[in-house]
C-alpha cells in the first residue's frame, strides 16, 4: 500500500470512528447490499464477535426454520469483523473441540454453522466448561502396544471464548441456553415479501465487492488499545432488572459486555476516567437494549415472541365454547401462514404453558385450547432515559 492510499484508509477509518452511531453506519452498509428490514441481527452478531477482546465474551445462538434467514444474517454482520476473530466450522462432532490440533480460541469466537454434533453428549459438557470456565481440560484412554490402556491429558484448551452458532432446533438443553443469548429470527409474511423484493432487486444491481478495510482498520485499533470500559449507570440496571428467574445471573453479564463493547467501538467520542478506561453513555446501552431486550426477556419468560402471541391469541378468538378445540389447519387459514411454520409457534405455546393440545402426537390432527399460564406483557430491561441525555446510538 502506498503512502497515499494508506492515508485515505486511515482518514477512512478516522471517520467511521467518530461517526456519532457506528451500528446505524453498518446497518446502512447492509441493507445497500439488499438486506431486507432491519439490520438488528448483523448488529448484533457484529457487536458479539467484539466482545471476544473482553474477559466475558458474549455467546449466540440464532434459531429458526430451514430457509428462514439464520446463516445469511449472521455471515452479514461477520464480514465486518477479520477472520482473526474467530474460527469457523459449518459443523463439528462432539468431541472433535478438544482433539483439534493448535486450535486457538483465547479471545476469540467459535463460530459452529449448525449446532447439531455439539448440542449432544459430551459435546455439549465441554462447551458449557469452555464458555463457563474459560478453558477445557480432557482426558483420554488410549491403546498402546507395551502397556495396553493408557490414559493421557489433551492439552487445555483456553479461553476466554464465545460461541456464535445457528440452529433449527426449537429449544437446546436449558443448561447450555441459559449460556447465550438466543434470538428466533423473525418471521412474517410481510418480511417475506421484502426479502423477495431485495432478492428481485438485486437481479438488476451491479455492487462492486464489499471494501471492509475500514472496519478491520477500527477492528485493528480497538484491539491492540486498552480495553477497560467504565459503566456508571450498571447499578441501575440492576436495580431494574427482574429478579423472578435465576438466569437473569447469567444474561446480566451478557449486557454489561455488549455495552463495553459498544463504548469501545464509539472509545473516540467517549469519555476517559482518571485510569484511562473508557466511560460507557447511556447512549451504549440504550444501543444495546434495542437489540437484546426481546430476546433476554423471552429467556427470562416475562415476554413472548410475537409468531407464539399470535397462534394463543388467535386460539383465543377461534374458540366458540369452553369445549371446543381449535386445529391447525383452523389456525393456518386464520393467519393465513403454511401450517409447517404455524406448527413450529404451536409447538413452542405448548412448551411454553400457554396452550393445550388435547390430541398430541405426529399424525394426529391438533386440539388446541388455552393453558394455565397468561400471556406476559413487560420487558426485561429498564428504562434508563432520564438517568444521563442519550448521547450515541
Amino acid at each position: 500500500m502506498d503512502n497515499n492510499n494508506e492515508e485515505d484508509l486511515n482518514e477512512t477509518i478516522k471517520e467511521l470512528a467518530n461517526s456519532p452511531n457506528i451500528l446505524s453506519v453498518l446497518e446502512n452498509v447492509i441493507q445497500d447490499r439488499g438486506f431486507a428490514g432491519t439490520a438488528d441481527i448483523p448488529k448484533l452478531v457484529y457487536l458479539t464477535l467484539l466482545t471476544g477482546m473482553l474477559e466475558k465474551p458474549v455467546s449466540l445462538v440464532l434459531k429458526g426454520p430451514s430457509g428462514s434467514g439464520k446463516s445469511f444474517s449472521m455471515n452479514m454482520g461477520k464480514q465486518f469483523i477479520p477472520p482473526v476473530a474467530y474460527e469457523q466450522f459449518e459443523g463439528m462432532s462432539e468431541k472433535a473441540l478438544v482433539y483439534l490440533k493448535d486450535l486457538n480460541l483465547k479471545h476469540k469466537h467459535l463460530v459452529i454453522g449448525e449446532a447439531s454434533g455439539m448440542a449432544e453428549g459430551n459435546g455439549r459438557t465441554l462447551l458449557r466448561q469452555l464458555l463457563t470456565e474459560g478453558s477445557v481440560r480432557y482426558a483420554t484412554v488410549q491403546s498402546t502396544d507395551k502397556h495396553g490402556l493408557e490414559g493421557s491429558e489433551l492439552p487445555t484448551l483456553e479461553g476466554p471464548t464465545g460461541l456464535l452458532m445457528t440452529t433449527t432446533a426449537e429449544r437446546l438443553h436449558p443448561e447450555d441456553e441459559s449460556r447465550m443469548l438466543s434470538v428466533e429470527l423473525k418471521d412474517s409474511p410481510e418480511l417475506i415479501e421484502e426479502a423477495l423484493l431485495a432478492q428481485a432487486l438485486g437481479t438488476n444491481r451491479n455492487l462492486a465487492p464489499l471494501n471492509t478495510d475500514a472496519w478491520f482498520g477500527l477492528y485493528g485499533q480497538i484491539s491492540e488499545g486498552p480495553k477497560d470500559v467504565e459503566i456508571p449507570f450498571a447499578a441501575e440496571i440492576a436495580r431494574g432488572l427482574p429478579t423472578t428467574h435465576d438466569r437473569i445471573k447469567r444474561d446480566f453479564p451478557h449486557v454489561l459486555s455488549l455495552i463495553k463493547a459498544h463504548a469501545l467501538l464509539h472509545s473516540a467520542t467517549r469519555g476517559r476516567n482518571e485510569d484511562g478506561a473508557v466511560i460507557a453513555a447511556i447512549g451504549d446501552y440504550e444501543a444495546v437494549k434495542d437489540l437484546v431486550n426481546e430476546p433476554i426477556s423471552q429467556g427470562l419468560q416475562v415476554a413472548v415472541a410475537d409468531t407464539i402471541r399470535a397462534v394463543v391469541e388467535a386460539v383465543q378468538s377461534l374458540r366458540k365454547h369452553p369445549n371446543h378445540y381449535v386445529s391447525q389447519a383452523a389456525l393456518s387459514e386464520s393467519l393465513k401462514r403454511d401450517q409447517s411454520v404455524i406448527s413450529r409457534s404451536v409447538k413452542q405455546a405448548v412448551d411454553l404453558g400457554y396452550l393445550v393440545d388435547s390430541n398430541p402426537g405426529q399424525g394426529r390432527a391438533s386440539q388446541l385450547s388455552l393453558g394455565e399460564r397468561k400471556l406476559p406483557a413487560r420487558l426485561a430491561l429498564p428504562d434508563l432515559s432520564a438517568a444521563e441525555p442519550v448521547t450515541a446510538g
